[in-house]
């Protein structure tokens, strides 16, 4: 039944737009494959800048796994991953909310919480770089000596680094779950609603009852948006720390960038930590969309 419902789907589709659509999917196919297959053969090349390749196999992959500074990125990215995408959801999901409600000035407050996700890393970087400066005349260090504190160490202590990187992405990429989670919000009928109102719902019985069940698709994409986009990262990280102080703050993504065009000027590593970075990409998004898939099917 399935493999017949499968072809008439299929004859469906090649009777309809299919003929329109498959030049598209072609080019759009061929846009994406062949950079991940040039990648992949750079990983098992010892290409610098400047200089020709030679085919090494899988050395490449092999130097990457046995070096330490790795697996470190590896977890601070972990770490990194958890805390920004749980903090953008719950933060961005509290925003939503409050955009449900009619206020002065409204407008306003979503433009301003979206300017952060709109504007170049680079930029954020550079802006709050110019914040954390660790002398009395950086922003937040005057602030505290004004109140009666002390100047921080912000960028050069390990983990004050590892937190200001891990709020710095958050604030950037907040205003975009504000958004999606505003828009899902939209999409609860408001029967439903009035319904649980007639019947004495409270506030929260109505946002974990009604209102988060029904926007669970809105949510599965936010999470896997906000995932990559993170994953994926590393402009705002240069500019701040550039990976330090000791590799605290070195993320995958910028190890390989720092790999391929820093000083190492190692494209084949770099291509190679690429390459694990598409994978993890991969892996978890097939293991959600799955995990969310079959978590439907349970239910219906």
């Amino acid at each position: 039944m399935k493999r017949q419902s499968s072809y008439h789907q299929l004859l469906a589709f090649m009777k309809g737009p299919g003929p329109f659509l498959i030049p598209a999917i072609i080019i759009l196919i061929g846009m994406r494959a062949f950079p991940f297959f040039w990648q992949f053969w750079l990983s098992m090349t010892n290409m610098r800048l400047g200089t020709t390749r030679k085919f090494i196999g899988l050395q490449n992959y092999a130097f990457i796994f046995r070096n330490p500074s790795f697996f470190q990125s590896i977890g601070y990215t972990v770490v990194f991953l958890v805390s920004t995408v749980g903090a953008q959801m719950l933060l961005g999901l509290a925003l939503a909310l409050l955009l449900e409600n009619d206020f002065k000035g409204k407008d306003i407050y979503r433009i301003f919480f979206l300017i952060p996700w709109v504007v170049s890393g680079l930029v954020v970087g550079i802006l709050w770089q110019l914040m954390l400066v660790e002398t009395p005349y950086g922003l937040l260090n005057a602030l505290l000596i004004r109140f009666g504190g002390s100047s921080v160490a912000w960028l050069s202590n390990p983990m004050n680094a590892r937190i200001s990187v891990i709020v710095v992405y958050i604030w950037k990429g907040l205003g975009f779950s504000m958004i999606l989670l505003s828009s899902g919000l939209k999409t609860v009928p408001l029967e439903l609603i009035e319904s649980a109102d007639i019947d004495g719902a409270s506030y929260m019985q109505k946002l974990l009852k009604i209102k988060i069940p029904m926007m669970k698709d809105i949510i599965s994409v936010n999470v896997i948006f906000a995932v990559i986009a993170s994953l994926n990262s590393y402009e705002t990280v240069y500019v701040l720390t550039s990976g330090g102080p000791g590799g605290a703050t070195n993320l995958i993504a910028l190890l390989m960038f720092q790999t391929a065009f820093g000083d190492r000027n190692q494209l084949g590593r770099g291509a190679a930590i690429g390459v694990v970075m598409f994978l993890i990409n991969l892996v978890f998004v097939l293991i959600y969309v799955r995990k969310v898939q079959f978590g439907k099917g349970a239910r219906s």
